[in-house]
C-alpha cells in the first residue's frame, strides 16, 4: 500500500500482517486514565496506526436471534474521520474473528440487510491504535462505560491460542493492569446491562 492509499483510509502505517487471522486472541481492561497507557506506548516505541476516530459499529442478527443464540455476531463498523468501513464476523466462540474491508458503508449495509439480517443494535466509541511489536494495543473511550485498553494479536494457527494468551498475560502485567481490571464482557454486553440498569 502507498503512502496516499494508507493515508485515504486514516492509517498512519501500513498493518502488515497485524490484522491477519480469523482467531484474535483479546483481553480488555478498564482503565482510569487512557493517557497513562499511551506514555507507556510512547515510551517503549510503540507506532500509532490510527488516532481520533469515532468508530459506530452498527450489529445484526436475524429475526429469530440464531446468531445471538450461537455465539455469533455480523457487525460494520464505519469509522470517522477515516471514512473506513470493516465488516466483521465474530464468533462462534469468543476468538474467532474475521473482517474485511468495504469500499462503502451505505452499499455494505444495504447487502447486509438484503441477506434478512436486520440492525439489533449500535455502540459508538473513541478509538486510538497502536502496534507494539506482534500485538495491537486499543485505546478505547466509550460514553457511560469509561476507558478500556485491549491488547490483542491475531493468528490462523488454533494451536497459538493458549500461548498467545499467556503472553497477553504478560504484556498486561508490563503495563500493570491488573486482573481485577479485566473486562470478560463485549461493549455491547456492557452497553446492553447499563440501559436495564
Amino acid at each position: 500500500m502507498t503512502g496516499t492509499d494508507l493515508q485515504t483510509k486514516g492509517m498512519l502505517c501500513d498493518p502488515g500482517d497485524h490484522f491477519i487471522g480469523i482467531y484474535e486472541v483479546e483481553r480488555k481492561y478498564a482503565v482510569a486514565d487512557l493517557e497513562v497507557i499511551r506514555s507507556q506506548l510512547e515510551a517503549r516505541g510503540a507506532v500509532p496506526f490510527t488516532l481520533g476516530n469515532t468508530e459506530q459499529d452498527i450489529f445484526y442478527d436475524l429475526a429469530d436471534r440464531r446468531l445471538a443464540n450461537n455465539n455469533q455476531q455480523h457487525v460494520l463498523r464505519v469509522m470517522r474521520p477515516s471514512g473506513r468501513a470493516l465488516w466483521i464476523s465474530k464468533g462462534p466462540g469468543p476468538d474467532k474473528c474475521i473482517s474485511m474491508d468495504m469500499a462503502d458503508a451505505d452499499q455494505t449495509n444495504a447487502m447486509i440487510l438484503s441477506l434478512g439480517l436486520e440492525e439489533v443494535e449500535r455502540l459508538e466509541k473513541k478509538r486510538d491504535i497502536y502496534f507494539l511489536g506482534k500485538f495491537h494495543v486499543t485505546l478505547d473511550e466509550l460514553p457511560d462505560l469509561g476507558c478500556f485498553v485491549e491488547l490483542a494479536i491475531m493468528t490462523d494457527d488454533a494451536d497459538m491460542l493458549s500461548q498467545h494468551e499467556q503472553e497477553i498475560g504478560e504484556l498486561a502485567d508490563s503495563f500493570n493492569l491488573s486482573s481485577n481490571a479485566l473486562q470478560t464482557q463485549s461493549y455491547r454486553a456492557m452497553q446492553q446491562a447499563l440501559k436495564k440498569a
